[in-house]
């Protein structure tokens, strides 16, 4: 039986954890990941607002970048991980249609921290020059997430990343259960664990 392609819509405020969901998804599970992020900075410095949040231009071009290359990367692969705040309704409605024109399953997955817990990473972000939204404009992203009915698993990220990673593998396991999608990928030298 061929594996059905699978797509994970992950959202969440800045900081919240979703980039650690994605790099995990890859190395563990052998994902395709995209982040509106990287295509949003292709506009350069007018991709950002005076508060440090991404600019309406740049979250125009890049979900619409990453819709196509999520596209794309469905019809090539069994396990894809779009990644941005997605805090409107009507950009995970998009990213949910592409998915099913392509006959590929899809979760919206939210991962949730406190604003605090946020801010506190992006402020250790911007220590390395990275630049990110205040904690007033995380609020008001987790205002806009919070009013979505759209989302089907929650996951919190406010523990250590050794307990993240094990939820991440639970959810996924848990999706596994429900139909064919990847399988962990071992590192070189490994037995697979039954």
């Amino acid at each position: 039986m061929p594996v059905r392609s699978r797509l994970i819509i992950t959202t969440g405020v800045p900081g919240s954890g979703k980039s650690t969901f994605a790099l995990r998804m890859v190395e563990r599970w052998g994902a395709v990941s995209f982040a509106s992020e990287t295509f949003a900075e292709q506009l350069g410095p007018a991709s950002r607002t005076a508060s440090g949040d991404l600019s309406k231009g740049a979250i125009l071009h890049a979900y619409l970048a990453m819709g196509d290359a999520v596209a794309h990367a469905l019809t090539k692969t069994s396990l894809v991980v779009a990644v941005g705040s997605f805090r409107s309704e009507e950009q995970r409605r998009r990213f949910r249609e592409i998915a099913k024109s392509l006959g590929a399953s899809v979760t919206t997955l939210r991962i949730v921290c406190s604003i605090e817990t946020a801010a506190k990473r992006i402020r250790s972000r911007l220590d390395f020059g990275e630049r990110g939204p205040t904690e007033t404009a995380i609020g008001q992203i987790d205002a806009e997430l919070n009013r979505g009915r759209d989302i089907d698993r929650l996951l919190s990220n406010e523990l250590s990343i050794e307990d993240f990673h094990r939820q991440i593998d639970a959810v996924i396991e848990g999706l596994a259960g429900t139909q064919s999608i990847a399988h962990p990928v071992q590192p070189p030298g490994m037995t697979p664990q039954r």
